[in-house]
């Protein structure tokens, strides 16, 4: 693949990203669903011929992949680093029976749905895998855009959905058959070991080492070496990079050096990686999707599922944990949608064999539908969701504007009070 052709893709997906950002933002919705509307834009005039793909290479680029999956790294970084370790450790049990709730719902919805569509015990069990974990890359954007990821619904949601993913790995690991769930446990345990209990209590001396060098950002180059190694151990024992990136946030969340670097993270994440990750998550949304029949007819049974089974079963662990309605509502939406993980399940179950070959292509168009429906409808159902926090939080920075000029002309008539007596 030529270089040139590379950057142009990379530069493309940019300005096509930013742009629609901007028009999102006009209408007063969340910017990353313009991202990912221009992505779909971009990968169809790929998909139906109108471009060559030899000269935009979203779909056969394994650097542009690689760019994009940097990206949710980066995001699921900020989100831990953003995250209040206190809020964290207040909603640990409401996100742990939230999860459990919000896996079980839509696994049995979609095992029993699909036995109903005729489909034997151990395909309909495999399909029904593919509606627990959550894609969290675009409820962290949509939340931290709005402001409401420090909460508690959005410590919750965050730490659920982190949680699902390993539920997730499990549940597909044995439905296939392959690989042992007992092995999975430890390395899970090991895993949360040496990023959760060694790295809590090291990270400050790992920090003052990366001063003590004195080197142009140094701090900041040893905190992304820390999230690139976090990453990489989740990747090779479980291929979720993401949730490495997500504890290497979290540890650095309690030290104030990890807020002075959120700034120049945020310049590489929103100015470019970010954006590349959800350009590409609509560009693998693919429009002639829509045209099978079989592929419709499964896909309005998944999304129904997908939709609905996931906003029953995190609000039902969320309202039996003592919480309101209100929030049980937001933590069900957060909990939509699904990109990258519903695809990694389903190419595992169909090379597992859980799903014939034969079923494959229906699947992953259904698949493929589902997603493209989950992705759309989250960032405008959060806004909904979070619009009274929002409307309270932007009344709140209304008024201490109002105090901040009423103390800057209070002060302003001191210092002219003794000229006049003058």
């Amino acid at each position: 693949m030529a270089p040139e052709w590379i950057l142009f893709t990379i530069g493309v997906a940019l300005i096509f990203g930013k742009i629609g950002d901007h028009l999102m933002e006009r209408f007063e919705l969340p910017g990353v669903l313009g991202e990912i509307l221009m992505g779909m834009v971009l990968g169809n005039l790929i998909y139906f011929g109108l471009v060559n793909p030899e000269y935009l290479t979203l779909h056969s680029n394994e650097t542009f992949e690689f760019l994009a999956r940097l990206g949710i790294i980066f995001l699921l970084f900020l989100g831990g680093l953003d995250v209040d370790v206190e809020m964290l450790k207040k909603t640990g049990a409401v996100a742990t029976v939230s999860t459990v709730t919000g896996v079980i719902v839509p696994l049995a919805l979609g095992y029993f749905g699909l036995k109903l569509m005729g489909y034997p015990s151990r395909e309909a069990f495999a399909g029904g895998i593919l509606l627990t974990a959550t894609s969290i890359g675009i409820t962290v954007r949509v939340m931290m855009d709005l402001g409401v990821l420090r909460s508690d619904v959005g410590a919750a949601s965050l730490s659920a959905s982190v949680m699902d993913d390993f539920l997730g790995i499990a549940l597909i690991i044995f439905a296939v058959g392959t690989g042992s769930i007992l092995g999975l446990i430890s390395k899970m345990a090991v895993f949360f070991i040496i990023t959760g209990l060694v790295a809590w209590y090291t990270i400050e001396k790992y920090i003052r080492f990366s001063e003590w060098l004195h080197v142009e950002k140094g701090v900041l180059s040893m905190v992304l070496a820390l999230v690139f190694l976090f990453s990489a151990l989740a990747e090779h024992w479980f291929d979720a990079a993401i949730e490495g990136a997500f504890m290497a946030g979290l540890v650095l969340s309690k030290l104030p050096e990890g807020k002075r670097i959120m700034e120049d993270v945020k310049a590489i994440a929103y100015g470019f990686l970010v954006p590349v990750f959800f350009v590409y998550t609509g560009a693998m949304l693919d429009l002639r999707v829509f045209t099978s029949f079989d592929a419709l007819s499964l896909a309005a049974v998944l999304t129904t599922i997908a939709v609905v089974g996931k906003v029953v079963g995190r609000g039902l662990g969320t309202l039996i944990m003592g919480w309101s309605a209100r929030k049980a509502l937001q933590m069900g939406i957060s909990s939509i949608p699904r990109t990258e993980v519903a695809l990694v399940n389903l190419m595992v179950a169909i090379h597992g064999g859980a799903i014939p070959e034969s079923d494959a292509p229906k699947f992953i168009a259904a698949t493929l539908i589902f997603i493209t429906v989950s992705v759309l409808i989250t960032p405008p159902l959060l806004k909904w969701a979070f619009k009274e926090e929002v409307e309270a939080m932007k009344q709140g920075k209304m008024e201490k504007r109002v105090e901040a000029v009423k103390e800057t002309k209070r002060r302003i008539s001191i210092l002219k009070g003794p000229r006049k007596n003058h």
